[in-house]
């Protein structure tokens, strides 16, 4: 039995042609990333923003930059999601891809510790052990959850391939019905529990998965409007919170709505403003190297500015907003500190490109080909199951249990 992916990727190695990047979605990462940097600016802010006084400015800062962020995670992991879809993933493959993203982690927060640590002439214990083990350590959360997800994306494929597309389709429904009512909820729920982090990339990847498997596509009309649901849908719970501040509580805010926010991690209004951005960019096809090129430090951006110590500097010392606030073209001033960060981290990640290019680069993945196939023959692995070893799309065609997709 011959599923949709073995014919896709037949079709792509028959070709012998690398598919050439299209750089509208390369632009929205960049986007994504300059969002995900304005989010930083305010939560990690020296100067929390609840303690200035409430005018347009801090509205536009609270509306637009704090709830940005948590759009723009979803639309970078989004690109990346959307192309595991209907591609064969194993594990060997993934490893790899969470070996080679290790050597940058490394990189950086080694890199980083060291500049510091020669700037500051001391750093903490505990700083020091995060940097040597960022994975584990959750240096960065969403490297972390990225990789967790890695490990799990063969056996979810596998999974969701296996369900077929009516029951694939039922489990959307159902974690939608049951979730995203309860994400829009200003109170402690079962949605943080269980939809934050890696778990939070799985439900995307269900959703993105059936939507390009078995959905019909949007219309760029359709699309607009769930943008404009989410948005209004935001404004709403906002105005809806802000008249029980004012009404219900004398004008106190209560300590569970104080850093609440409609776009929250994964909520409804975070997937229905991020899911329809990507899908609309993905939409527009063109090339530009200079984009291409510049995009493929996004990552880093978000690996230099978000290390602790980095943020410290950045968002306490340097661009404190007590600094900033009630001054002429505040909100201006923000977005050119915000790309200038941009653009100076990934002038660094340039450098970094350039050393690997030179030496792990020029073979990437050699060691971990060279590990596996070691451990690989190893008595005790071999007498796992075969899909442990090799891996690939094809398995699903050999349970009886597999779905054919159509």
């Amino acid at each position: 039995m011959t599923t949709q992916i073995d014919v896709a990727l037949k079709g792509r190695r028959s070709t012998g042609k690398r598919k050439q990047r299209n750089s509208s979605i390369e632009l929205l990462r960049i986007i994504a990333m300059l969002m995900i940097i304005s989010h930083h600016f305010i939560v990690h802010n020296g100067s929390p923003l609840s303690q200035f006084p409430l005018t347009p400015g801090r509205e536009i800062f609270s509306f637009f930059f704090l709830s940005g962020g948590k759009i723009g995670v979803v639309i970078f992991f989004s690109i990346s999601a959307w192309f595991f879809i209907d591609s064969a993933q194993s594990i060997k493959q993934n490893f790899k891809r969470i070996w080679l993203m290790e050597r940058e982690l490394l990189f950086w927060s080694l890199t980083l510790l060291a500049a510091f640590a020669i700037i500051n002439r001391s750093t903490f214990p505990s700083i020091v052990i995060t940097s040597f083990f960022p994975i584990v350590t959750n240096l960065w959360w969403y490297a972390t959850s990225y990789a967790a997800f890695l490990a799990l994306l063969p056996f979810l494929q596998y999974a969701l391939l296996a369900i077929g597309r009516k029951r694939h389709i039922q489990l959307t429904v159902m974690l939608l019905a049951v979730f995203a009512p309860l994400s829009l909820i200003p109170l402690q729920t079962i949605f943080p529990l269980f939809i934050n982090n890696v778990m939070g990339f799985v439900y995307i990847f269900i959703i993105l998965s059936c939507y390009k498997l078995y959905i019909k596509p949007a219309s760029t009309k359709y699309l607009w409007g769930m943008i404009s649901i989410g948005l209004g849908l935001s404004v709403a719970i906002i105005i809806f919170i802000d008249m029980a501040v004012k009404y219900l509580f004398n004008n106190t805010t209560p300590a569970v709505l104080d850093n609440y926010s409609p776009f929250s991690n994964f909520a409804l209004p975070t997937m229905l403003v991020g899911i329809p951005i990507f899908l609309l960019f993905s939409r527009t096809h063109f090339h530009s190297g200079i984009i291409n090129f510049i995009a493929k430090s996004a990552f880093a951006v978000y690996l230099i500015s978000d290390y602790p110590l980095t943020q410290n500097l950045l968002w306490s010392t340097w661009f404190n907003l007590k600094d900033i606030y009630g001054k002429p073209f505040m909100v201006l001033h923000v977005i050119c500190i915000l790309f200038g960060v941009y653009a100076a981290c990934t002038l660094c990640d340039f450098i970094r490109r350039g050393l690997f290019a030179l030496t792990v680069d020029r073979h990437p993945g050699r060691w971990f080909n060279a590990l596996w196939d070691t451990v690989a023959h190893w008595h005790w692995v071999q007498s796992l199951p075969k899909l442990m070893l090799e891996p690939s799309a094809s398995n699903t065609a050999d349970s009886p249990q597999a779905a054919q997709i159509k």
